[in-house]
């Protein structure tokens, strides 16, 4: 029985059903006390007024947000199919990193020092000046 239920589920109870009304008006009057405590019941009201008098007006701001809606989610999607990282080396992701704590510590923490002033390399070029042959 138990495999079979979560295959198939369960059966939705009837809202008439006298074996789960007690349970279905327990939980409609939980949601209406919650929609009350959050003024939602006023807010539907008020787009519902607002809809019946502006149809049109009303149906256009509905479609014109969904339209929205998908147009930003297939821009951001060929965004992602399109991206390419740009490859980088160990010593650029190093830099990267120190910059990153160098410009973005909170007020009140040492600042961590610069690569250069412990007398090692800060870039490539440096690195290369820098190393003993």
């Amino acid at each position: 029985m138990g495999f079979k239920k979560i295959l198939f589920g369960e059966k939705v109870p009837d809202k008439d059903d006298p074996k789960y009304k007690e349970r279905y008006e327990k939980d409609v009057a939980a949601g209406k006390s919650f929609a009350q405590a959050l003024r939602l019941d006023r807010a539907a009201a008020c787009v519902q007024r607002f809809a019946s008098r502006h149809t049109k007006l009303f149906l256009a701001l509905v479609f014109s947000f969904v339209l929205f809606s998908v147009g930003l989610s297939l821009y951001r999607m060929k965004q992602a199919v399109t991206y390419r990282p740009r490859p980088s080396s160990a010593v650029e992701r190093q830099e990267q990193e120190l910059h990153f704590k160098r410009h973005h510590a909170p007020e009140g923490v040492a600042q961590p020092t610069s690569v250069n002033e412990s007398n090692q390399p800060h870039s490539m070029k440096e690195y290369e000046a820098f190393r003993p042959d």
